[in-house]
């Protein structure tokens, strides 16, 4: 967290210069100025006050609340909305320092407002209109990232990108890279964090700043260990090790954590190297003892990772004690914690508390599975609301720049270009329809990903390990399975496998293969969207489901045809039917699912003989 912070100051100080005019003379100068027989007037004075203003705001909040009130107050006077949009800049840090973030986003946005305005006035270059608008996308970024809002974050930071890129602002770009990477990786999206790791190394490296260059490669290195990739971790490794190790005084909370990093490389499988990994982890150990930060149990959790990999039991116990929180503070990175303690006390024959760490881990990663699946669709709606908005500023700021010239026009001109913007209006409200129903589809689907791997992968392999582990303690063996079984059943709903690598029609059949009673049919070549191929699968998944609990079907088809541009979905089942048309929450989740592709649903149903429900999406 704090080296989060710490980048995040970096960017205020780097592009929005709120803070590099201390208390000096300059300061002292327009205060006495002020206070003269000839006082500045007009934008003199309205520049006198900003200045005041951003000389104070390090030292004292409340004359910087005066200077800026007064500033504001005349900016409305002399029409000076750079001013304006600065000052209410500022009082959006002030308020994001003290985390109050929803009145700091509401200065941020009131600021881009202004913004906007000064794009039609002439007094302002378009640099001075890009530097104000860059400046408020990190500001807004910088405050999603303090509160987790991870895709909110990225999506304000690549806003400002762009104009950093586009005035070859090397350092700003730099340090925005290594943000979003920070925020990919800690999604879990691994590939994502690595091209922005990479893109921050790269302008680091053309900017000469050796602090940057040693953050991007700390990143990087559990990459390509998670990957296995022993050359490059090493190479990126002992770069950054080099520079945290000259810097260890400057850098004191991040030192440790390198070292961790360091011992975690010398264990890779196939590459061990338990001397020197004893000797990086007991430096990294020592500091942490005698320091208090953020990522101490990063640095215990490799010497407990040591210690198991030596069987030394009762001293991994004591390290892996010191990485867990109390459960009211404990996050997803806490399973990792509670897997090495359910494993421990395994080996130290403690059944009874390694079941109480089996179900913390399960707990823990269903409790993270759901809250980050409504995190994700939270501030997909957010941004969708959010360019909504900006698309209907951008229209009006283009029809009151089309009112002069139609004015002037003959009325059989006007007429016809009327007809235009309607349609053209009409068009950009389906294609934002479309793209903001792709993008929430391509979130849910890498979430969906992402959950199923973890689930899948890492505790699915882990229960495993235990059961083998357990075998003699049968009690417990029944409570292992049924975890397992439910962790394999909702990790291939999540994101089933045969979708992804061959597509709809092989993840269809191998779907009608798993559930009784039900089979599969193919008319035709299927040639659509690997978009359209997920919500057509959702569908069938959610009509079977329905099939099955609500109207106990006991056989239930399934088929799938093309004809031209249309593609049709019918899934026929034996069951009770709908009663008097009562359309359930299913049906209309996949009304919802189906309208951005101009789908249509057919349903016929017989009170105790059956169902036919046919879905056709327009290509």
């Amino acid at each position: 967290m704090k080296t989060r912070f710490l980048i995040i100051c970096l960017l205020f100080s780097l592009t929005v210069g709120a803070y590099n005019d201390y208390r000096n003379a300059k300061v002292d100068s327009l205060e006495a100025l002020l206070k003269s027989n000839n006082p500045p007037k007009g934008d003199d004075l309205l520049r006198a006050y900003d200045e005041l203003m951003r000389g104070w705001l390090p030292f004292d909040k409340k004359k910087a609340t005066e200077y800026g009130n007064k500033a504001l107050a005349l900016s409305y006077e002399r029409n000076g909305m750079r001013v304006r949009q600065d000052v209410l800049r500022r009082f959006g840090l002030m308020r994001y320092g003290n985390e109050e973030f929803d009145e700091a986003l509401r200065y941020f946005n009131q600021a881009l407002a202004i913004v906007d305005s000064m794009e039609h006035d002439k007094r302002y270059t378009q640099r001075d209109i890009d530097d104000c608008r860059s400046c408020l996308y990190g500001a807004i970024g910088n405050v999603y990232n303090l509160q987790d809002k991870h895709h909110l974050a990225i999506h304000y930071y690549q806003l400002a990108l762009p104009i950093f890129e586009k005035y070859n602002w090397l350092e700003s770009q730099t340090i925005l890279y290594h943000n979003i990477g920070e925020l990919y990786l800690t999604m879990g999206n691994q590939q994502e964090a690595e091209q922005n790791y990479l893109m921050a190394l790269k302008q680091s490296e053309a900017s000469g700043d050796s602090l940057m260059m040693a953050l991007g490669r700390k990143g990087l290195i559990k990459i390509y260990m998670d990957r296995g990739d022993y050359k490059q971790a090493r190479e990126t490794a002992w770069k950054c090790y080099a520079y945290y190790h000259a810097h260890r005084t400057e850098e004191a909370e991040d030192y440790p954590v390198v070292l961790a990093s360091m011992a975690r490389l010398n264990m890779m499988k196939g590459h061990e190297d338990m001397s020197a990994a004893k000797v990086f982890a007991k430096e990294a150990a020592s500091l942490a003892d005698s320091l208090r930060f953020e990522n101490q149990s990063d640095v215990y959790a490799a010497c407990c990772e040591l210690a198991m990999a030596e069987k030394q039991w009762q001293q991994a116990l004591t390290y892996a004690l010191r990485t867990i929180r109390p459960d009211s503070l404990a996050t997803s990175a806490d399973a990792s914690c509670y897997r090495m303690l359910a494993e421990i006390f395994v080996q130290l024959g403690q059944k009874d508390k390694a079941c109480l760490y089996i179900n913390k881990v399960y707990d823990m990663m269903s409790h993270y599975a759901t809250d980050h699946y409504q995190s994700g669709l939270s501030q997909m709606e957010v941004l969708y609301e959010t360019e909504k908005k900006e698309a209907q500023i951008m229209s009006l700021a283009k029809e009151q720049q089309l009112y002069g010239w139609l004015l002037a026009g003959a009325g059989g001109l006007l007429l016809l270009l009327i007809a235009l913007l309607v349609f053209r209006h009409q068009a950009h409200q389906r294609q934002k329809a479309l793209l903001a129903a792709k993008v929430a589809l391509d979130t849910e689907t890498k979430e969906r990903r992402i959950l199923a791997r973890d689930l899948h992968d890492s505790l699915g392999g882990m229960l495993s390990l235990l059961r083998l582990k357990m075998e003699k303690h049968d009690e417990v063996l029944p409570l292992i399975d049924c975890i397992n079984t439910e962790l394999r059943r909702t990790a291939h709903h999540l994101m089933p496998e045969e979708l992804l690598k061959g597509g709809l029609k092989p993840a269809l059949h191998d779907f009608a293969t798993n559930v009784p009673g039900a089979d599969f049919q193919v008319t035709g070549d299927i040639n659509i969207e690997k978009e359209q191929e997920l919500v057509l699968y959702r569908c069938a998944y959610e009509l079977v489901n329905n099939a099955i609990k609500h109207a106990h079907a006991e056989s239930i088809h399934i088929q799938l045809m093309q004809e031209g541009q249309q593609v049709t979905l019918i899934v026929s089942d034996n069951g009770q039917g709908i009663k008097d048309g009562n359309e359930g929450m299913g049906l209309q989740n996949i009304k919802e699912r189906i309208r951005p592709y101009n789908g249509t649903v057919n349903i016929a149903s017989i009170e105790g003989k059956g169902t036919d429900i046919n879905i056709t999406l327009q290509l």
